[in-house]
């Protein structure tokens, strides 16, 4: 389990490292648009951006699935928990019942 917590927090240090890039350079160039418009560079700086956009995306998607797998270890042992104090009941009232 810290491995996955682990994991979990790298993905998203590098999600938001993606996206504060991306951010960077979109006001970067909206400080300058009358250059990019000059020079005509809308579409290189537009793929620029679009490249953070989807770095972001992919490790967002790898971090979810991490996620994903953390959720379902916890509610398999909360059910599991659960199912156990049912049988553990169960037993118990059949003991009680046919003393030997």
């Amino acid at each position: 389990m810290p491995c996955q917590i682990s994991c979990m927090l790298k993905k998203c240090r590098l999600s938001l490292k993606h996206v504060a890039d991306g951010g960077t350079l979109a006001e970067e160039v909206i400080s300058t648009i009358r250059t990019a418009q000059a020079f005509g560079t809308q579409k290189v700086l537009s793929d620029l951006y679009n490249g953070h956009v989807d770095a972001s995306r992919r490790v967002n998607a790898k971090a979810a699935i991490w996620h994903g797998f953390g959720l379902a270890i916890m509610f398999f042992v909360i059910y599991s928990s659960y199912a156990l104090g049912k049988v553990i009941n169960l037993l118990s009232s059949v003991v009680l019942t046919f003393p030997p």
